[in-house]
């Protein structure tokens, strides 16, 4: 990324995670229709699971006769509807099966990868920002009681803003979101990451066959601190900063520690490099998706 591009201010739903060695990563923020799709399938999930939880729970007090396997059974209907949420965004790095449905993803806010903290606190809100203002909206009196009309003003202005926030906020962020750090990002195309190392790598008339791609393997052996070094020595070739040989050098460098066979980075090492450094960096953003960071090459994969 051109240091012109890092002084542009980014657009309405798209956000930036930099991680602790520097190195930004674009995402596009989950638009709240998508979020709302995401919800409701989830809850139908949940509200299947719960009728078949419940129909088992009927059928085993008739055979039994007794009242302590529907009971049992509404129990765990309890415990499926208040951790579904929260054991998904554990169990699979921040999805549901809603979100993954629909693409979408929670990551943290700051780089530094989803934590259990952050996920409980996202979903403990949701409490208040969708079913408390539900049930003031469709049962009034078991929260406001004996009150005076007004006193339901404040609480109707505190609705308002809680659910206006993913509307108004320019990384469209609910409540949930900024109190546990999270973000709901869309989960990057592969398809458009390949394009856009073919865009970058493909010499000028040069055949599909001839494009360099790089295996995950090998991306995997480079982390963060690398991939903001050599981001920095390709603003330099940019502006004339770094000499044929320095490029050379550090294109041969790379390929004899991934293991690249070819004469790429000795005939055409500045194109080599950027082809590198774009599929590099689209393996640390789908890395960081999924909760895993490698910050150098020091750390273990």
């Amino acid at each position: 990324m051109s240091e012109a591009l890092a002084d542009e201010p980014l657009p309405k739903g798209v956000l930036e995670v930099t991680g602790p060695e520097g190195v930004p990563l674009r995402f596009d923020a989950a638009t709240v229709a998508d979020r709302a799709v995401a919800y409701l399938l989830d809850l139908f999930v949940v509200g299947l699971t719960g009728i078949v939880l419940y129909v088992f729970g009927v059928f085993s007090t008739v055979f039994t006769g007794l009242a302590e396997p529907l009971a049992l059974v509404i129990a765990a209907a309890w415990l499926v509807w208040k951790f579904y949420f929260i054991g998904f965004e554990v169990w699979w790095q921040g999805a549901t099966p809603g979100k993954r449905m629909m693409g979408l993803k929670v990551i943290s806010a700051d780089g530094s990868g989803l934590t259990l903290e952050g996920i409980v606190a996202r979903n403990l809100t949701r409490d208040l920002e969708v079913f408390l203002p539900l049930q003031v909206l469709l049962a009034p009196e078991q929260v406001l009681g004996d009150a005076p009309w007004w006193l339901a003003l404040p609480t109707g202005a505190w609705m308002l803003a809680m659910n206006a926030l993913p509307f108004v906020t320019r990384e469209r962020t609910r409540a949930g979101d900024l109190i546990g750090g999270t973000r709901v990002v869309r989960l990057p195309k592969s398809a458009l990451v390949r394009d856009e190392a073919v865009r970058h790598s493909q010499p000028p008339g040069a055949p599909t066959a001839d494009v360099w791609t790089f295996t995950a393997a090998q991306l995997a052996i480079y982390g963060e601190h690398e991939l903001e070094t050599l981001a920095d020595l390709l603003r330099d070739a940019e502006t004339g900063k770094a000499r044929p040989e320095d490029l050379r050098m550090v294109a041969q460098t790379i390929a004899q520690k991934i293991g690249f066979q070819g004469a790429a980075p000795h005939e055409d090492p500045r194109r080599f490099l950027r082809s590198f450094y774009e599929q590099q960096r689209a393996h640390l953003e789908r890395q960081l998706l999924y909760g895993k960071r490698k910050a150098s090459k020091l750390d273990s994969p």
